[in-house]
């Protein structure tokens, strides 16, 4: 959706005096941890609401920084539907007009990204600032043409990000990979295929990872083995817990060996952002699942 200046400047007076109300104690020293908010965890909510909401959430959580998912930037009409933690799968094969469709949805996502203002994302940045807050990361769902990854990349400059996060297909990877270059912004790689993410890590000095705790272990890898073998080549880490080939549960009730992942990250002072990703069963709009996954992170590294 293409908010006029008039609608955005509401929009974002909103976002701001929905948080004047929020003064708690903002404790963004976590001993030894770099502690975020992946808004992934608020999936549900759309472009529209999302920004007064997160800003509440990682005020009351004590959350200075967070990565913040395209979805919560791009328009509501433009982005797919989540559906607890996952992208919600097609129930058949898509039909003709459903192709063509989607077809017309990615055309209008790419020329809402090659036109939108700049303006509009240091605008979003200016709202976190003035709570004392910062978008540290920008999760993005890359485009396929040079032109419109160049624009993601100022988009998300634009934020205030030190990195963008994304999945690169691997026919991408030089693309990126000369997209970082020029704008000098650390990339990380998510990733599903360990040998095709360290494939593209060899592609750029600006490429990292950022791996998934809870995604390995549904994946049945060892999350604390892997964290322990690459922690020096992470941009960040998304903490979230799973059953082992199973699927997400509440943190500490899991497979992801979270506590001695958190512990070791403690004990090394990694400096790359530890992101709270909470998207197990009930979450995706709960603000208080959301705290009390942060409770559970702070209860290990005291």
């Amino acid at each position: 959706m293409n908010l006029s200046r008039r609608q955005f400047n509401q929009w974002l007076g909103a976002a701001v005096a929905a948080t004047t109300c929020f003064r708690p104690s903002l404790g963004f020293a976590d001993s030894g941890l770099n502690l975020g908010l992946n808004t992934w965890s608020l999936r549900a909510l759309s472009q529209e609401e999302a920004v007064p909401v997160i800003i509440q959430v990682m005020k009351q959580a004590g959350l200075r920084d967070c990565q913040i998912l395209f979805s919560h930037v791009e328009p509501a009409k433009l982005s797919p539907v989540f559906s607890v933690g996952v992208f919600s799968p097609p129930r058949s094969a898509p039909t003709p007009q459903q192709l063509e469709d989607r077809k017309k949805t990615e055309a209008a996502l790419t020329e809402w990204r090659l036109s939108i203002p700049m303006s509009y994302f240091e605008n979003i940045r200016s709202a976190f600032e003035k709570q004392g807050l910062r978008i540290s990361s920008y999760a993005a769902r890359l485009g396929s043409s040079e032109a419109e990854i160049d624009r993601q990349f100022l988009m998300a400059k634009s934020l205030g990000a030190g990195s963008i996060n994304a999945r690169i297909p691997e026919s991408m990877t030089s693309v990126v990979a000369a997209a970082a270059e020029k704008h000098r912004l650390i990339v990380g790689i998510q990733f599903s295929d360990v040998k095709v993410m360290e494939r593209q890590l060899a592609a750029s000095k600006f490429f990292r990872m950022d791996p998934d705790i809870g995604d390995m272990t549904k994946a049945k890898m060892d999350a604390l083995q892997f964290v322990q073998a690459n922690y020096q080549s992470m941009s960040s880490l998304d903490l979230k817990d799973a059953v082992l080939g199973g699927g997400s549960v509440p943190f500490g009730e899991g497979d992801s060996r979270m506590k001695e992942v958190l512990q070791f990250l403690k004990e090394k002072q990694v400096s790359a952002p530890a992101y709270v990703d909470c998207d197990y069963a009930g979450t995706g709009r709960s603000t208080e699942e959301v705290k009390k996954c942060v409770s559970y992170v702070r209860s290990v590294i005291g």
